[in-house]
């Protein structure tokens, strides 16, 4: 069992699946997203934990949750808030399903982004970031990754174990000393 409350300073940031789900599901309800950004998504939904959490096992991160409803910046809220720290994501390496940003730009909101919001945001400060990944960072997920904080030192063995075995992972922040998510 891994804590949401363990992520230090100097920790690097993770997602092992991509984020869009909630996107690509109410952009296909709309008429907006084709068949092919919805299978990828129906894809993405069907991959289990279970092969990442084998390979983060014997790594010992430090702190990891799945990133479901309350989206990624909701989860960010979580570990940084039950860790003591601040967590840094950096929007640009942010890796979205093909179709969720499209979606996105077109409008597509998710019945569960105000939620989330509403959940998030008052302990999310935003940089200079485009609205499709902020749009994206409150998509709740069906079925999303797993948020890994790892010791930075021990990130280039999370990388090769991951690849080695065929799994997406995307270093997507850090962890710094302070309160609150930091998206840049």
């Amino acid at each position: 069992i891994w804590p949401k409350s363990g992520a230090r300073a100097g920790d690097a940031l993770f997602l092992t699946k991509p984020l869009g789900t909630g996107l690509v599901m109410s952009g296909v309800r709309q008429g907006l997203t084709g068949t092919q950004p919805l299978e990828r998504a129906i894809r993405w939904m069907r991959t289990l934990n279970k092969e990442a959490a084998d390979a983060l096992r014997p790594l010992a991160p430090t702190a990891v949750t799945d990133v479901t409803g309350f989206g990624l910046f909701g989860h960010a809220h979580e570990v940084a808030s039950r860790s003591g720290v601040r967590l840094v994501l950096e929007s640009e390496r942010f890796p979205a399903i093909d179709g969720a940003l499209d979606a996105a730009r077109n409008g597509v909101r998710t019945s569960g982004d105000p939620r989330n919001r509403d959940f998030a945001a008052e302990h999310v400060t935003l940089g200079e970031i485009p609205e499709t990944l902020d749009v994206l960072g409150y998509d709740p997920q069906t079925a999303g990754g797993l948020l890994v904080s790892m010791s930075t030192e021990r990130s280039a063995v999370l990388e090769a174990e991951f690849d080695r075995r065929g799994l997406f992972l995307r270093r997507i922040g850090r962890v710094e000393e302070g309160t609150g998510v930091l998206v840049l």
